[in-house]
């Protein structure tokens, strides 16, 4: 389908090591007709953070709302809603919320970084 509509995404919680409050969406993809990407949200609660990690494909985010922080290497960048951050491959990030409200972006990535 071409139009996803907000109000029908499902969000679940990302469950594994060094993750909390942290849930997410499969949006758009190869069930949508876009084989090679994947379009994904992602809704951190106050207080949580993703996991401190590193894989081999990059990912470009778009901050639809809130406000939070993204960590590349040894750099810590604050985030804000209509901020853009490209995560480039093998190198260790992490999102974290430290504010009092919900911190949700979009994360596109390769297909095999779904």
């Amino acid at each position: 389908m071409p139009v996803i509509k907000s109000n029908t995404i499902r969000f679940d919680p990302v469950h594994g090591a060094g993750v909390t409050q942290t849930s997410k969406a499969n949006v758009i993809g190869p069930r949508e007709g876009w084989p090679a990407h994947m379009v994904r949200a992602f809704r951190i609660a106050p207080g949580g953070y993703t996991p401190h990690h590193q894989h081999d494909w990059e990912h470009v985010n778009y901050i639809i709302r809130g406000a939070g922080s993204l960590t590349i290497g040894d750099q810590v960048f604050k985030l804000a809603a209509g901020d853009y951050a490209f995560v480039p491959p093998n190198v260790m990030h992490q999102f974290k919320n430290e504010s009092d409200e919900d911190f949700e972006f979009i994360c596109v990535v390769p297909n095999r970084g779904a």
